[in-house]
């Protein structure tokens, strides 16, 4: 019996080590291929040893450590990756303008009744309170005065604390 139980450890090891080899070389042969146009193949090896060999190294030894999955994924791999990356037919259909955003837009806001939108204010324009086409009312200026007003209090609560310090 004890030695049934040295065969198993002993295959699971060979296997394991074959795969961890076919996984290691698969990363190499995939590093060179993907650099082959980045310069000469001695050159592309180097980068190899001193960017990818850990890397490749540590997924290899993962990959043969967990053999039993491992070996199918490699095997199905592109049966897999067809399934899970597939994307499904384009069927033809006929091409609908879409409306532009601007358009949404206007459409979105009639729809909410809203007015004709505000001109942008550029560098240099005065700037004009809302409300003011009514006439400049005092209800218009109300906010702008009650804002000055706040920050004149906070200016002052900040100069009296620095007097008091």
């Amino acid at each position: 019996m004890p030695w049934l139980f040295l065969v198993t450890l002993t295959a699971y090891g060979v296997v394991a080590g074959l795969t961890a080899r076919t996984v290691f070389a698969r990363s190499r042969a995939g590093f060179v291929a993907s650099s082959e146009g980045g310069g000469p193949t001695e050159w592309v090896q180097e980068r190899f040893e001193q960017q990818e060999r850990a890397q490749a190294e540590v997924v290899a030894l993962m990959s043969g450590l967990c053999w039993v999955v491992a070996i199918p994924a490699l095997v199905l791999r592109r049966v897999v990756a067809g399934l899970v990356l597939c994307r499904p037919a384009v069927s033809p259909s006929p091409a609908v303008p879409t409306p532009t955003v601007a358009d949404r837009i206007e459409e979105l806001e009639r729809s909410l009744g809203l007015g004709a939108p505000s001109p942008i204010p550029l560098p240099g324009d005065s700037p004009e309170p809302r409300g003011a086409g009514d006439g400049g009312t005092k209800a218009a200026h109300a906010t702008a005065e009650d804002a000055t007003a706040v920050h004149a209090e906070a200016v002052h609560a900040v100069a009296e604390g620095a007097r008091a310090d």
